[in-house]
């Protein structure tokens, strides 16, 4: 070998054999990284935050419509519920593409899976504190007003069925942990029974609380629009009815995942989010239970 056939360098910028193409892969794994950090933009939420407004709308102008717009404020209801499904289910899809082709490990997606559902939780959360808060202040005025409470127009309700509601719930809510449970010792078809016993006490629960209405309107006239009192029982119980619908319709998306194989003993994100809602839903039917029901008493 002659000295020409060898170059020596002392630079140490020089780049090494194999050292530039290495720079290149880093590169592009880190452009994979922030396209995964960064999915693409979905329509979804703007299209469900549009739809699902005809619900409220639909329940004021029940409230304060008068007989005239009755069947008005019940379409609108009612459309508002069920278009408002549409954008949800295509949401959920988009998620569930966006964790299945993204970039992330296990254990990165599980945290921002978890962070979103918890700050989704608090806001669940914040709206029925807001409800309650209105209860108890309007309940301290009319106690100290000497308007009276309970309220003239208001009638004595029933504590059986809420109160059978409510073990039902408790049980559906042990019923839903067992199927998380045994999707978490990968039995996935104990998983599938478990919810459906869960989803059939959810029914039960609506059931009751479908039948405690129609006898309240039928049978004491008992209304949205009788007093402030009436409007805060059919929003508050309204509204948990309408998330225990949200709940079942969250366990029915995880028994279709569960028949399309989508889950495994490590990887069930959603299961654990549907069992946290639905123990989340459970636990406001005790405090509704316990303020609207159990206190409608003359008691300070």
């Amino acid at each position: 070998m002659t000295a020409s056939s060898m170059t020596i360098t002392n630079d140490p910028n020089a780049p090494v054999a194999g050292e530039e193409h290495g720079h290149e892969e880093a590169h592009e794994e880190h452009v994979e990284y922030l396209a995964a950090l960064n999915p693409k933009p979905s329509l979804w939420p703007i299209v469900l935050s549009m739809v699902i407004l005809l619900v409220p709308v639909g329940a004021l102008i029940l409230i304060w419509g008068g007989p005239s717009l009755g069947p008005l404020g019940w379409i609108t209801l009612i459309a508002g519920g069920i278009l408002s499904l549409v954008p949800t289910f295509g949401w959920f899809h988009s998620i569930v593409v966006d964790k299945w082709e993204g970039h992330f490990g296990l254990a990165a997606q599980g945290r921002d899976l978890a962070l979103g559902t918890k700050l989704f939780f608090i806001s669940e959360i914040a709206i029925f504190a807001s409800i309650f808060a209105y209860y108890f202040v309007a309940r301290h005025h009319a106690i100290h007003s000497g308007e009276g409470w309970p309220l003239p127009d208001s009638p004595l309700i029933d504590q059986a069925l809420p109160a059978i509601g409510l073990i039902i719930l408790l049980i559906s809510s042990a019923t839903c942990e067992v199927a998380h449970k045994a999707l978490a010792m990968g039995q996935r078809g104990l998983c599938k029974n478990w919810l459906l016993v869960t989803s059939l006490l959810g029914l039960g629960f609506l059931f009751i609380q479908g039948y405690e209405w129609g006898f309240l309107i039928r049978n004491e006239g008992f209304t949205a629009s009788t007093n402030w009192f009436g409007t805060v029982f059919y929003v508050l119980t309204g509204f948990h009815g309408l998330h225990v619908i949200t709940g079942l319709i969250m366990l029915l998306i995880v028994y279709g995942r569960l028949e399309i194989g989508h889950y495994t003993a490590k990887r069930h994100f959603s299961m654990l989010a549907a069992s946290w809602y639905w123990h989340l839903v459970d636990v406001v039917w005790i405090f509704v239970f316990t303020f609207i029901y159990c206190f409608q008493g003359g008691g300070h």
